[in-house]
């Protein structure tokens, strides 16, 4: 898939300033296995029932073709539910040289699970092996009965690129009591896959259908996961400075990415994404055995778009669009419906008053001249509001929602295009309100900031013989609240850290310098509301720190 993508022209287009400097060349062997520092999620202490989807699965069949593993998920007879969570297990196991790649899990039509993978460098002696998991247990309406499941790592091997993924996945389903009771989790799941969008068609859409006729609140969950000249968006350039540098190969449209959704035609809100940096991303030694954040299984943003439920119960197709206006390579959008209904009432009714949502942000792009380059800065703004009621049999509820998002990114090119160091800041918060007879009936506020800095420099010939160095720095913050609407208070708040530079040189395909350090942390609450803390050091692809306060176990 990847290595800073494959095609030298977009190798070119990623790669940044700066430089690790080191006594000798030195070239790392066999690393740790990859780790990070969030944590686990908690398992209840009640009984509990696993389901295997695979085991050891290999990513290709001996052809060297790409397989997927497939089947029925069906809930365990002896953990019949309520459930008090749904945890989902992956552990994979890699050697041999490889790109990282892709990985889903689809159930049912949903996707419950996207992400990428460790990239294996083959220098190694032994295989690595690494585990993530993720709670399903907002998916809960969709696991009760009987659906198809599709899986699996797209991987392709060749002479040079051996490498085959082993994949061992499993559900486990935690069954609620009096201490761990069920918690309130969705009604209805509306998943619809994947589409691509491309600069050819920049617009993918989504029918959703068969939708229950009594919704009160509605939520859409998005994942964009971007490729080619948008696998690192934030180091893309304003079509005129890729022009002035034509051997740089650098990826145009600027570095400001947005997904601007709508709901039968109506604009509905404008989606954004983590920085994400996959491990073959920048230099490869940047990532081993630290990963970057939510690499393995990417984060996924949540929008409340309650205020349109009302459009959305009248029992037929609904078209749910993503646009996005400045494309450069290709991004894949995983939508899902997350819908609550009305316990007492067949069927509910409404209005959106109000979506006050632009079709495009406050945006400014400057390019000045600075010494063996050019400086170029992009600031963006957003501030949307939708809003609506609903009919229920509690009575008519009224919902307002407001989204604001504040970007800037300033990129120094220099080198001929063949440096870059990029200072991102990204930040934003969505709040929303519900009201019964003007009265406050629940209010709630996320807030998200996601600060990125990278910095490398590229000598490349091709994808056997090139030299590659480079830093990152990324940031995680995100905060949870409630409150009256006027007022608020933390819920829940967390941030995750990781600094890491590393240095790439191949000739003729051996590697003759490849080496790396990085250090991470998470600090903040477990999905329990526990305080938690794990700091991890890595160097020459070993683990040199590893302190977590409390201890998992």
């Amino acid at each position: 898939m990847r290595i800073f993508t494959i095609v030298l022209t977009v190798v070119l287009a990623w790669v940044l300033g700066g430089a690790v400097a080191a006594a000798a060349p030195i070239v790392e062997g066999s690393t740790d296995d990859p780790v990070t520092p969030a944590p686990a999620v908690t398992r209840p202490d009640t009984p509990h029932c696993t389901v295997t989807l695979a085991d050891a699965f290999r990513s290709n069949a001996p052809d060297g073709t790409p397989r997927f593993y497939e089947g029925t998920l069906t809930p365990p007879p002896s953990c019949p539910g309520p459930w008090a969570k749904v945890v989902m297990d992956q552990t994979v196991t890699v050697s041999g040289r490889q790109y990282d790649r892709i990985g889903d899990l689809r159930i049912g039509g949903t996707e419950v699970w996207w992400g990428t993978t460790e990239e294996p460098s083959g220098e190694g002696t032994r295989p690595i092996t690494y585990h993530f998991d993720k709670d399903l247990t907002p998916y809960t309406a969709l696991l009760r009965t009987p659906q198809p499941f599709h899986g699996g790592i797209e991987n392709y091997n060749s002479p040079i690129y051996t490498g085959v993924y082993a994949q061992t996945v499993t559900l486990t389903y935690y069954q609620a009591d009096r201490k761990h009771p069920a918690p309130e989790t969705p009604d209805h799941v509306a998943g619809f896959g994947h589409a691509d969008a491309t600069p050819a068609a920049p617009t993918v859409h989504f029918s959703a259908k068969d939708l229950p006729r009594n919704i009160t609140r509605a939520y859409l969950e998005v994942t964009l996961e971007g490729h080619a000249c948008d696998e690192q968006w934030f180091d893309d350039v304003p079509d005129e400075v890729a022009a002035k540098y034509p051997a740089a190969g650098l990826c145009g449209k600027g570095p400001y990415r947005e997904a601007n959704f709508a709901i039968d035609g109506t604009a509905a809100g404008s989606a954004f994404t983590f920085p994400h940096i996959y491990s073959g991303g920048i230099v490869p030694q940047l990532w081993r055995p630290i990963v970057a954040i939510d690499t393995f299984s990417l984060h996924a943003e949540t929008y409340d778009v309650t205020p349109f439920a009302s459009r959305l119960v009248d029992g037929g197709a609904h078209d749910i669009s993503f646009s996005f206006p400045d494309i450069g390579g290709e991004f894949t959008v995983v939508p899902t419906l997350l819908l609550y209904t009305d316990k007492n009432a067949a069927r509910t009714s409404g209005a959106l008053t109000q979506h006050d949502v632009a079709a495009a942000p406050e945006r400014r792009t400057t390019v000045k001249d600075i010494e063996d380059g050019v400086n170029v800065t992009v600031t963006a703004k957003r501030h949307d509001v939708t809003a609506g009621y609903v009919d229920t049999s509690a009575g008519r509820v009224y919902t307002r929602v407001e989204r604001t998002r504040d970007y800037r990114n300033t990129d120094d090119v220099t080198g001929g295009g063949f440096s870059q160091h990029v200072v991102q800041a990204d930040s934003g918060q969505q709040s929303s309100v519900s009201t019964v007879d003007g009265r406050v009936r629940s209010a709630d506020r996320h807030t998200w900031s996601y600060p990125l800095t990278t910095q490398a420099t590229a000598n490349i010939t091709d994808d056997q013989n090139l030299r590659i160095s480079g830093s990152a720095e990324m940031t995680k913050v995100l905060g949870d609240l409630t409150g009256d609407g006027r007022s608020w208070r933390p819920v829940r708040a967390s941030r995750e850290w990781l600094s890491s530079s590393g240095v790439l040189a191949r000739t003729n395909g051996v590697n003759t310098e490849a080496d790396g350090r990085s250090k991470t942390f998470y600090t903040g609450a477990d999905d329990l509301g526990r305080p938690y803390f794990h700091y991890v050091a890595s160097e020459h692809g070993l683990i040199t720190e590893n302190r977590e306060l409390p201890p998992r176990g």
